[in-house]
């Protein structure tokens, strides 16, 4: 009778055991990173009452006869499934999407524990910890070492991780510029601007020559005697005055052009073959000539200079230009506005001219001519001989040596589009660290006042062979157990490791509708085994009477 008795009570301790694991599901529903436990049942121990027998030729089998002793729980087993993700917007906040666990250390002993709660902080040491304990987040490699003339913000040898919000990032000089984009083909080209004579000279209404005379001409009204002169006067294409004179009676037209190119600078007459005299400038570009001729004061001839005088015939043109602002850093890790001039010179040529501000430095060298592209708009080549090369010499206010910026400007293309130029340069302003970001990989990488992304460290991901065979310690972690294997250490997305989700926490997994059936179900288990109990004692009684 007592089996019974005892039975019952096996069945009242593995259902109150499954009570106190739906308990802690329930309480844990909100927990960071939990994982939800269930039970699983087994028999007991079983008393063999008859032995089973093979049957022969005459008799069959008989089946064995036992009776168990009860339940118990056979396992207390964790689901691993994820967890929803909850958006925080903390930038030490970290969910584990996938498989893995964080790796992190104790202050006191170093013994590594696993957790699926990524609620870091950063303590008074800068180092990445989980506030609620002090333990260290860990990180692997030598990402943040200094390892290849990276910045070093980490110790060799020392797993954990610092954080280095302010350090200060040391500026790298500019040294290599590389433009990319397309400079417009059809661009306007420079300009000689050039002013001729409104209408020709000529004699007896044909063409004048350089031999014919400038008493013979159609526009001679007065004839000229001996003394008379032709007078010329006018501004050079940089706006400087000129004047000349010739004998009205014995000059010719090309004593009178040459005597205007011995007095003019920067510009060249010339007669043309319709009897037109032009003034051309030297150099392309807007300019400031003019040219007037005229009798002298006390001649005697005369002639209308005012039906043939000089206008502009061709406008000077520098020629379409585009200005791309770049950045370039000097000695000091200071960054300065570097003003880059793209100039049309030809049809497929340009030049690059350079210009900073003096209050910051003076450029050595400030031309990179004989850009040239080919026929079919593809870059060419660039730089000439000396100052014309693909290097800009820049002498910072404040240095004694001279900074070269080696200019890239093979991937330029020339076709007839809009201009696109951009610039990307290799210097590196100095800066501070103001905020850490999170790769799905795992990289902590700084992000500066700059704008400049560094790498600080790595995350350390860990994943197991089972991971039901971790054992849960409290606090949200888990250690290695006997069943569990030992920790597979690498970066996110490796490995089998899942990925890491910066400013979001993974939720708990419990379900609360699954969690309140099995509540119920431990109930009536409960009950129905707390009736076996009450019967068994009631059988018990009946017995007990019959001895009376």
């Amino acid at each position: 009778m007592t089996r019974a008795l005892m039975t019952g009570i096996t069945g009242l301790r593995a259902h109150q055991q499954k009570l106190d694991v739906v308990a802690n599901n329930l309480a844990n529903m909100n927990t960071v990173g939990f994982k939800q436990q269930s039970t699983v049942f087994s028999d007991m121990l079983y008393q063999q009452l008859r032995s089973g027998s093979e049957g022969d030729a005459n008799s069959g089998g008989i089946n064995p006869k036992a009776i168990g002793s009860g339940v118990k729980v056979a396992q207390i087993t964790r689901n691993f499934n994820q967890g929803a993700l909850e958006t925080t917007s903390q930038p030490f906040d970290y969910a584990m999407n996938g498989e893995g666990f964080f790796v992190l250390s104790s202050p006191v002993g170093g013994q590594d524990v696993y957790s699926r709660a990524g609620a870091f902080g950063v303590d008074s040491e800068g180092r990445l910890v989980d506030p609620g304990t002090g333990f260290l987040v860990q990180r692997i490699g030598d990402m943040g070492e200094g390892i290849n003339g990276g910045l070093q913000f980490q110790t060799a040898g020392d797993d954990s991780i610092r954080v280095p919000i302010g350090a200060t990032i040391s500026g790298a000089v500019t040294e290599l510029m590389q433009i990319n984009g397309n400079l417009p083909a059809n661009a306007s080209e420079p300009i000689a601007g050039v002013i001729s004579l409104s209408a020709p000279l000529e004699v007896g209404a044909v063409a004048a020559t350089g031999a014919d005379t400038l008493a013979s001409l159609d526009i001679n009204t007065v004839a000229y005697v001996p003394g008379d002169t032709i007078e010329f006067s006018g501004t050079n294409p940089d706006g400087t005055a000129f004047a000349g004179s010739v004998a009205a009676d014995t000059a010719t037209v090309q004593d009178l052009v040459d005597s205007i190119n011995a007095a003019v600078t920067d510009a060249t007459a010339a007669l043309l073959a319709d009897g037109t005299i032009s003034l051309t400038s030297d150099n392309t570009g807007e300019n400031l000539m003019s040219i007037t001729l005229t009798d002298g004061v006390a001649n005697t001839g005369l002639s209308n200079f005012g039906a043939v005088g000089f206008i502009e015939t061709i406008e000077g043109y520098n020629g379409d230009s585009f200005e791309l602002i770049s950045e370039v850093v000097g000695p000091q890790g200071e960054a300065h506005e570097l003003a880059l001039l793209f100039t049309k010179d030809t049809p497929n040529t340009w030049t690059v001219t350079a210009n900073i501000d003096p209050s910051v430095g003076t450029m050595v060298d400030d031309t990179v001519g004989s850009l040239t592209f080919n026929e079919d708009g593809s870059f060419n080549f660039a730089g000439g001989l000396g100052t014309d090369d693909a290097n800009l010499v820049v002498l910072f206010n404040g240095s004694s040596v001279n900074q070269t910026v080696s200019m890239d400007l093979s991937s330029l293309s020339h076709y007839a589009s809009a201009y696109n130029v951009n610039v990307d340069q290799d210097g590196i302003p100095a800066g501070v660290i103001t905020t850490v970001n999170v790769t799905t990989r795992g990289e902590l990488m700084g992000i500066a006042s700059n704008g400049r992304i560094v790498p600080v460290a790595q995350l350390a991901v860990a994943n197991f062979d089972n991971v039901r065979g971790l054992v849960a310690e409290g606090d949200n972690y888990y250690t290695r157990g006997l069943a569990s294997g030992e920790p597979m250490v690498g970066s996110g997305e490796t490995g089998g490791r899942g990925q890491i989700i910066g400013g979001q926490l993974e939720q708990s997994n419990v379900d609360i509708a699954q969690e309140f059936t099995q509540l119920i179900i431990a109930q009536r288990g409960f009950s129905a085994n707390a009736r076996t109990i009450t019967v068994s004692d009631e059988v018990l009684e009946e017995l007990t009477n019959i001895v009376r």
